[in-house]
């Protein structure tokens, strides 16, 4: 009887997800970005667990959807649930370019140096019950001016009038108001002196002489 492989029953190359890992509380807790990032990873690991790679721009290509910064969140998160495991971090090439970051599939077996055949680590069903949490990084149309502006415009109920403190009014101590000067000879000014040659400060400013004293200069 001619036995038949599994690729001619199938008709076709297919990826092994394995009950374990699917049925892990780990995997339940994945955004179905990471699920889709981590099977893109496990078609691309052939006899290269430990080597395995895609780059961000190839990831979004493959998948057809997610920004860098979304493929770059569903990395930190398959690696913070022990589903892959750096082994090389990206660097930059003798040519110049850049070399994605390498990563080893933990419910999958390694190939050692020597040849051997390692077991999966499985590092998920370790998984300690810490939540992922994304980073977070704003939109390039989002700038400070705009976030100044909304801050201006609505600036929240607890938010209360600041007083600068290091702003005090400066007071120049060196100027004192002058004393009244005392003694026999001071005459006060409200001490009006009589006689024909006392002319009123009013006349002294418009020019107008009086009319009294006019009369007897020209008498």
């Amino acid at each position: 009887m001619k036995r038949i492989n599994n690729e001619e029953k199938i008709r076709g190359r297919f990826t092994p997800m394995m009950h374990e890992t699917a049925k892990a509380p780990a995997f339940k807790q994945l955004s179905f970005g990471a699920r889709a990032l981590f099977l893109a990873l496990k078609m691309r690991c052939v006899k290269n667990n430990g080597h395995v790679y895609l780059s961000q721009r190839d990831a979004e290509e493959e998948l057809g959807r997610g920004s860098r910064n979304d493929i770059a969140n569903w990395y930190r998160e398959l690696e913070h649930y022990g589903f892959i495991v750096k082994t090389e971090a990206a660097c930059l090439g003798v040519n110049g370019r850049g070399k994605a970051p390498h990563w080893r599939i933990t419910d999958m077996p390694t190939r050692g140096g020597g040849g051997e055949i390692k077991d999966p680590t499985k590092n998920f069903l370790d998984w300690d019950g810490t939540v992922f949490e994304p980073h977070v990084r704003p939109s390039w149309k989002w700038n400070a001016r705009k976030q100044a502006a909304l801050e201006k415009l609505n600036p929240g109920r607890d938010v209360e009038a600041r007083v600068d403190v290091t702003s005090v009014p400066l007071v120049d101590v060196t100027f004192a108001p002058l004393e009244p000067e005392r003694g026999s000879n001071v005459t006060p000014m409200q001490a009006n002196p009589t006689g024909s040659n006392v002319t009123p400060i009013s006349r002294l400013a418009t020019g107008v002489a009086r009319a009294g004293s006019a009369g007897r200069k020209s008498g």
